[in-house]
């Protein structure tokens, strides 16, 4: 990819690519290679090159400009996992070294274990080397160091805001937490998830570090009178917060982020507010650490929705560098604030964000964020939301806060797969899923397996289309050129004939109805993992998981829940074999009868799969991807211009 502080060629993309194949020779030696050559015809306003998606055989891209057009060079080492062949007279190549999926092991191109990494240590590049240093080079969402904004709510008095971290590898997690400087006692607001007991109960993280499997709730902000204002139930956190107030912005302006730093990788996740169900505007989001953090980014927004007065929609971008230097192009006014301009849509602006400081807009009212182009000179993240997302067109009770942190260009996917979450209506009907699709270049052109009626077969960049389905189905543009975003929304809880069973927080004067809106971004199956550790709100009566598992190649491989054992009730995903997805309930009105209980839990396979985790109670629901990849899938490059 070319340095984004340096100047860039503008190309022109033309949906169709012309191909030129080369084939290059060496003397025989391992890191002889062979080469793509793509001749790209300017047509469409996009920046550098675009990779072929990545193989395992890996592949890099250098972009060579000649005149007119621009030849993008792949190159493939010899040096795979694919099984040598004794083709007669030519010996076998030995298989070469890599790494295990949950990288804790060296293994040769069969699979097989070579060595097994320390407890502190990981794989990166075939070598075993300290663990924080391999995640970043895998460029997962598990890591050593996170930078977490306060997400804004609609409640007025700031709620409990907290994190959780779940350590997936095999040695204890040594952790600190810190904001502007200031480091945090853990023992204070650090707990860990214990079956059986109260979050008051649970204990703090022990002074050997999280073990190996385990979650703490890290209890960061809120202020401790914070109620609900119609209900004036508590909405502060069960224990002393590391801030004893709250820290999430009211209007546009310049914040500071809480920074979690490891010795071990964890991964991580927020939610606002935390005991959610009674608060009935919950969400929550998974959260990249700063390894996996881009420099380019496609924005997408969730709606504004149909509450009289919308929103505000939000969004914030978090620095990782002092001094770095953001551009930024917004399809939509963004509202000036204490001590952060303004910026007009359609027009390119820049920005300067210092480390662990984070930039908030709310967006002017009226227009839709998504498709907002961001190119920095270092790398940044990116977090979108509403305030109060309203998805019915009754005035009666119901609405969410929603927030999730977007994914680079980079690692955006050309495919995707619609995984319905259980259905909640009374008659037990598959109920119509709300999709939010946003492209990222122009010219895109969309295929499904089955064909969804109403939804998009075009993208220009920028365009945003909403369409629903009561169908799982699978996605995909012509080529990695032409990634695009993907999301999911949960829609109000106001469905024909009433909700099923599984909401227990009653609300006086409310009828009892099961969930309510909610956003979540869809990764791509090539970013999904063989493993998850996760936590589930005690909160929420009904906890239910929706799976997407992938064929490899070799057939599709079980998939285990720690709780529930192998899970079953596969449904495949159109016509082409490669897909299935699956739902099943963790929990449903605070039963289960497989003995499960929220907490922390953990999903496993042989094979890659995606899992979301959607937490539901009366007129209330949040939802994350338990985790997942952030490898970049595209040298696609779009400059804010």
């Amino acid at each position: 990819m070319l340095d984004v502080r340096a100047p860039r060629p503008v190309l022109r993309v033309a949906p169709a690519l012309a191909l030129n194949l080369a084939a290059c020779g060496g003397g025989g030696s391992d890191d002889t290679a062979s080469s793509t050559s793509i001749t790209v015809p300017m047509t469409s306003e996009v920046t550098a090159t675009a990779s072929t998606e990545p193989t395992p055989t890996g592949g890099t891209t250098e972009p060579t400009p000649t005149g007119g057009t621009t030849e993008l060079s792949t190159s493939a080492s010899t040096t795979d996992s694919t099984p040598k062949l004794d083709v007669g007279g030519v010996p076998d190549v030995p298989p070469s070294l890599q790494c295990s999926a949950d990288l804790h092991a060296v293994v040769d191109g069969l699979g097989q274990v070579v060595e097994a990494c320390a407890a502190d240590q990981g794989c990166a590049d075939g070598v075993c080397i300290a663990a924080c240093q391999a995640a970043a080079a895998s460029k997962a969402n598990f890591g050593c160091e996170f930078h977490v904004p306060t997400p804004p709510t609609q409640i007025a008095i700031p709620p409990c805001f907290a994190a959780f971290v779940t350590n997936t590898w095999g040695h204890p997690a040594q952790f600190e937490v810190s904001r502007d400087g200031v480091d945090f006692d853990l023992a204070v607001f650090a707990r860990v998830v214990t079956p059986g007991q109260t979050p008051e109960q649970w204990p703090p993280v022990p002074a050997e570090g999280l073990a190996p499997g385990e979650v703490a709730v890290l209890f960061l902000s809120g202020d401790p009178d914070a109620v609900h204002p119609q209900t004036n139930l508590p909405l502060n956190c069960p224990v002393t917060t590391a801030v004893t107030a709250g820290t999430e912005l009211k209007t546009s302006g310049r914040g500071t982020t809480f920074a979690i730093t490891s010795d071990i990788p964890l991964t991580a996740y927020d939610i606002a507010p935390f005991g959610g169900a009674f608060s009935y505007v919950p969400s929550a989001e998974l959260l990249f650490p700063s390894s996996a953090y881009g420099t380019n980014y496609v924005a997408i927004v969730p709606p504004a929705g149909t509450h009289d007065v919308p929103g505000p929609l939000w969004l914030q971008i978090v620095g990782l560098v002092d001094g770095t230097s953001v551009d930024i192009r917004p399809t939509v006014d963004l509202e000036a604030g204490p001590g952060l301009d303004g910026a007009p849509a359609g027009q390119t602006t820049q920005f300067t964000v210092a480390a662990g400081e984070y930039l908030q807009w709310h967006l002017a009212a009226g227009g839709d964020g998504s498709g907002t182009l961001i190119l920095a000179d270092q790398p940044i993240a990116v977090h979108t939301g509403n305030r109060f997302l309203r998805l019915q067109p009754m005035p009666s009770p119901g609405g969410e806060s929603t927030h999730q942190q977007n994914n680079p260009v980079a690692t955006l996917g050309r495919e995707y797969v619609a995984a319905p979450y259980e259905t909640r209506r009374a008659d037990l009907v598959p109920e119509q899923v709300d999709y939010r699709i946003v492209g990222a270049v122009d010219g895109t052109e969309l295929s499904y397996d089955p064909a969804i009626p109403g939804a998009p077969t075009t993208l220009a960049q920028g365009e945003v289309v909403d369409f629903a389905t009561d169908q799982p189905f699978r996605v995909r543009s012509q080529d990695e050129m032409h990634p695009f975003v993907f999301a999911q929304l949960m829609d109000t809880c106001h469905l024909p004939g009433g909700t099923r069973e599984g909401a227990t927080a009653a609300i006086q004067g409310f009828e009892t109805l099961l969930g309510d809106e909610e956003f979540v971004l869809v990764l791509p199956p090539a970013q999904y993992l063989q493993k998850y550790v996760f936590f589930t709100d005690p909160s929420f009566s009904t906890t239910n998981l929706a799976l997407t598992r992938v064929d490899a190649g070799d057939g599709f491989k079980d998939v285990t829940v720690d709780c529930l054992g192998t899970i079953t009730g596969w449904q495949p995903v159109g016509t082409d074999g490669v897909y299935e997805v699956a739902t099943v309930d963790l929990v449903r009105a605070n039963e289960s009868d497989k003995g499960c209980t929220n907490g922390g839990h953990a999903a496993e396979s042989e094979g890659p799969f995606g899992l979301v985790v959607w937490g539901l109670d009366n007129h209330s629901s949040y939802a994350y991807p338990a985790g997942g990849n952030a490898k970049p899938l595209t040298d696609l490059v779009i400059p804010p211009n």
